[in-house]
């Protein structure tokens, strides 16, 4: 099982695992949660908390 933290700011997000398993989509309106399959975790961000800072 992947102990693999994904960051996203989508609502609802999709995991197969590159094809490993079958399709589920996620939903993190909660703010976090996991695959079932693989064991991968998503956590919801703020867009702007995601953006980098552009070089001066």
């Amino acid at each position: 099982m992947s102990s693999e933290t994904v960051k996203t700011t989508e609502v609802i997000i999709s995991c197969s695992d590159n094809g490993q398993h079958p399709l589920v989509y996620i939903n993190l309106k909660s703010g976090k949660g996991s695959c079932h399959y693989c064991g991968r975790k998503f956590v919801r961000v703020e867009a702007d908390k995601e953006a980098k800072p552009k070089a001066a």
